[in-house]
């Protein structure tokens, strides 16, 4: 049986959810729960995508976004994916976390965005883990209320631009899911579109890409290509290219390693098509290396400003390229 068509188009709206497998805890720990989040930032920094809302329940999480570049698919696999590694190391186990793959149902926003925005931060109350959305730890609910606090990330205002204060806000969401909403939801088998007529006729009508899990469209023509990153890193490590494909036995080639980095970062390439550029016999020092890196540049001020320098020079030169 096929898998259902995923349908994707540049500045689409979803609220995306999934579940663990068997009903399972998704989230054991506070540090579980705060992970999740900052892949979720990690996404968010990657691809530019937008979160409106999010909200993590044990045995399940919602996401409230939008993908300005058309690629849901590569979002929600680096957030699982990672996430699923993560925890399993933490909490030493292996296999899958989540029950399959993530749900994707495509929003109308001009008609459904707030209201769905209402469900993530009902959810907790709907659940008895909280008596008002405002007090549960993680949703982005108490975001709203209190901006000053919510992280860089989350893009709120849209929503809130909506309504005469916060206090308006809170109380739309106190409200109550609407009756038509709670049916689209509780049905065994809920549509992936959810609007009006005329946007589920434009959805089916429209020449956008709608594909089943394949990510060569997106990533053929919006990541840039790996030499645009090889010229890059030499000219501000101010080495030749010929040096980057050069390993040194008992020394570091720092300018080497932060061209694996952001070849992976950038480009979008697995760990065993960046070894196949470098020539390495095992992909698990590519991930070794990026590990490194990725480490460094949370604690390096120099490392961290020359590979916004090269991610900046790389963005600027190599939108038409193509490897």
């Amino acid at each position: 049986m096929s898998r259902p068509l995923r349908i994707e188009y540049p500045g689409a709206y979803y609220h995306v959810m999934n579940r663990g497998l068997a009903g399972q805890a998704a989230f054991v720990s506070d540090s579980d729960f705060r992970g999740f989040l900052e892949l979720v930032e990690d996404a968010w920094s990657r691809w530019d995508i937008q979160i409106f809302s999010y909200c993590l329940m044990d045995t399940h999480y919602h996401l409230a976004i939008r993908t300005p570049m058309g690629n849901l698919q590569r979002v929600m696999r680096h957030i699982d994916g990672v996430y699923t590694q993560r925890f399993n190391r933490s909490h030493k186990r292996d296999g899958p976390l989540f029950r399959g793959r993530y749900k994707a149902i495509l929003i109308d926003a001009d008609e459904y965005l707030a209201a769905v925005v209402r469900y993530l931060h009902l959810n907790p109350v709907e659940a008895k883990k909280a008596d008002d959305p405002a007090d549960y730890p993680w949703s982005s609910h108490r975001d709203y209320l209190r901006p000053k606090n919510a992280p860089r990330w989350l893009s709120f205002r849209s929503v809130l631009s909506g309504y005469r204060s916060r206090k308006h806000f809170h109380q739309f969401v106190l409200s109550g899911n609407e009756k038509a909403l709670s049916e689209f939801y509780s049905s065994k088998r809920s549509p992936p579109i959810l609007g009006d007529e005329d946007f589920v006729a434009w959805v089916k009508e429209g020449n956008f890409p709608a594909s089943r899990e394949h990510v060569g469209y997106e990533t053929a023509i919006l990541k840039p290509p790996v030499s645009s990153v090889i010229g890059a890193v030499a000219k501000i490590y101010r080495v030749s290219e010929e040096d980057l494909f050069k390993g040194r036995r008992g020394q570091r080639n720092e300018a080497r390693q932060v061209a694996m980095y952001l070849i992976r970062q950038l480009c979008d390439r697995s760990l065993r098509e960046i070894a196949e550029v470098f020539s390495l016999g095992s992909y698990g020092s590519v991930g070794g290396t990026c590990s490194v890196i990725e480490r460094e540049v949370k604690l390096n001020r120099a490392l961290r400003r020359r590979i916004e320098q090269i991610s900046k020079m790389v963005s600027s030169t190599s939108i038409h390229k193509k490897t």
